[in-house]
């Protein structure tokens, strides 16, 4: 078994925040990250409230910027999938495919995953009109109609992108207002080619090889209608990657991982960081800022100091 000094689940911007910092402090961070570096920057589209990165910037753009840190400090990076953790004395024992590692501390920064609404059609359309990242196949449906579901940030966001590139954007919100920021809602209103459809569910989605209509039905009053459409876009919230976790460190309701502010979890040498933990702002910002702290709280507990942050 492969004796680690600090692993990182996750290679999102918490992750490589973490093993930046861990870096510099002196520590050995190794990332597990399944897939390719960047998690949901890989599908931002602008970003415009994180500074001293120029407002318009797309996730990728950021992406270059701070993967290149992680290749500059030589950061060891393993594609393999981490299918358990377990806790044992002073030790964390990492299962990957079929490795395991020991650590003497875990920072779990492994993300989300997309919800999905769980209707008939969802998962036999998946790629084939049903996506769940308009920035990502957006453009694939350009100049035709398109729904996108949802009343979040992220639903209002992606209905503007797609809004310049389709002809049509239906958005199809469970309730009568939406849960935007003001300033968002506000961009989506002044589209000309952007209808709500308020207090409406999807039920069923159809087609023959791709989506060609989607069942709705009113949740006031029960009634059902069907709309064309090219594709439709999920954007319904996330589901934190935290199953490696069960029974080792505590998780609410939710599946989000419980920390204090030094990202310390239940287990005294595990901590977490980004969105697969219980927080009140899920922003980059706030994900990069979280990754530095839990390296250095990593670093106090592996090398005893007291290490101001």
């Amino acid at each position: 078994m492969k004796e680690l000094e600090l692993a990182i689940v996750g290679g999102g911007i918490a992750g490589m925040s973490c093993a930046v910092y861990a870096k510099r402090a002196g520590l050995n961070p190794v990332i597990f990250e399944k897939a390719a570096l960047g998690g949901q920057l890989m599908y931002i589209n602008r970003i415009d409230n994180y500074p001293a990165v120029k407002p318009g910037s797309t996730g990728a753009e950021f992406l270059n910027v701070l993967s290149s840190s992680v290749k500059e400090l030589n950061i060891e990076v393993k594609e393999e999938a981490v299918t358990r953790v377990a806790a044992e004395e002073s030790k964390v024992v990492i299962s990957s495919d079929d490795k395991e590692y020991s650590a003497g501390s875990l920072v779990v920064a492994s993300g989300a995953s997309f919800r999905k609404l769980g209707v008939e059609g969802e998962d036999k359309f998946a790629g084939r009109g049903v996506s769940w990242c308009a920035v990502c196949d957006g453009y694939f449906f350009r100049d035709k109609k398109v729904a996108i579901v949802g009343g979040g940030n992220t639903a209002v966001e992606d209905a503007i992108y797609l809004s310049s590139v389709c002809s049509k954007v239906y958005l199809i919100h469970r309730r009568d207002k939406l849960r935007a920021l003001d300033y968002l809602q506000k961009e989506l209103f002044d589209r000309g080619n952007i209808e709500i459809i308020w207090n409406s569910v999807i039920k069923k989605i159809s087609g023959d090889n791709f989506v060609k209509e989607i069942e709705i039905e009113n949740v006031v009053d029960d009634k059902k209608s069907v709309l064309e459409t090219s594709a439709l876009f999920i954007a319904v919230g996330i589901k934190p990657n935290t199953d490696i976790c069960a029974g080792i460190i505590d998780i609410d309701n939710g599946g989000f991982v419980i920390t204090d502010e030094y990202m310390k979890t239940s287990c005294d040498y595990i901590y977490a960081c980004g969105d697969c933990r219980k927080r009140p702002l899920r922003q980059l910002i706030t994900a990069a800022s979280e990754g530095a702290i839990a390296a250095l709280s990593a670093y106090r507990y592996l090398k005893n100091s007291y290490v101001s942050y």
